[in-house]
């Protein structure tokens, strides 16, 4: 917990020495329409996630497999893939759930929907406010999401009609169902984003920042899943069971994503 910390307020002072730190105003727009190319709701192939040379064993662990790809322009893809003893459809009700971040996710202060459509095959588009915090330090954004359950993905960027404390974020969640084995129903969760860290950072360090983020990317919604089916929290064996009161008492992991924006989206000084 202290290294989270430790690195929150590094987030905050690269903010501060590059000048990009922006004051969130819900009545201002964001300065830029975008500076990130933003994902579609494809398959992760298509994002150059491949799992080549990775075991079902590596993939169920209970830890997530970390990919780094780096991109023309100078950005980076981080990438975290995981196996979830759920099915697609617990996964999804913890990733969508935005009201709740505040309980299931570690440093989420606030965060309230303020807008919701729904459209033909299940598609939804949420605007979501986001305050996160650890100590003194507290950043404000707003985020634009589309969901399409029928694309099994869902991705998201800021909503540019508001000032956010963020330069620029752009990602991307992929659900993909396994079916059931060893008497559970699996869901294979890909998470995916793209950033640029200052060119003043070391290169070694610019990988190390990423890599710890996103050895926790994933690790909320597996936890929250597991909660939700009254599974052990940390358990190996998806048939170990606890009573569904002694579940909630497990706090939930923080997940890499907002590291990676306080972080890792940033453009070049």
């Amino acid at each position: 917990n202290l290294l989270r910390i430790l690195l929150m307020k590094v987030s905050f002072v690269m903010h501060t020495l590059c000048g990009l730190s922006l004051a969130a105003d819900k009545n201002m727009p964001h300065p830029h329409h975008g500076v990130l190319e933003k994902y579609e709701r494809l398959h992760p192939q298509k994002y150059g996630l491949v799992l080549k040379d990775v075991s079902a064993e590596q993939l169920r662990s209970g830890k997530p497999v970390v990919q780094l790809i780096s991109l023309t322009g100078g950005f980076k893809r981080a990438a975290s893939i995981q196996d979830i003893p759920a099915p697609p459809s617990v996964v999804w009700g913890r990733i969508m759930d935005f009201n709740r971040y505040p309980q299931m996710v570690e440093n989420v202060a606030e965060c309230e929907i303020y807008k919701r459509l729904t459209g033909p095959a299940e598609r939804q588009e949420v605007w979501a406010r986001y305050k996160v915090a650890a100590g003194p330090f507290k950043m404000e954004y707003f985020m634009y999401h589309v969901f399409e359950p029928r694309k099994n993905a869902m991705t998201f960027c800021l909503d540019y009609e508001r000032c956010s404390d963020f330069t620029d974020t752009v990602g991307y969640w992929y659900v993909e169902d396994l079916g059931e084995s060893d008497g559970c129903c699996w869901s294979r969760v890909y998470y995916s984003t793209d950033s640029q860290l200052p060119g003043w950072i070391p290169g070694f360090a610019k990988q190390q920042l990423i890599t710890l983020a996103l050895r926790k990317t994933t690790a909320w919604v597996d936890t929250e899943c597991k909660k939700m089916q009254g599974l052990e929290v940390g358990a190996t064996n998806p048939l170990q069971r606890i009573p569904r009161l002694a579940s909630v008492a497990f706090a939930a992991l923080i997940p890499s994503w907002l590291f990676m924006r306080l972080i890792g989206l940033l453009k070049s000084s």
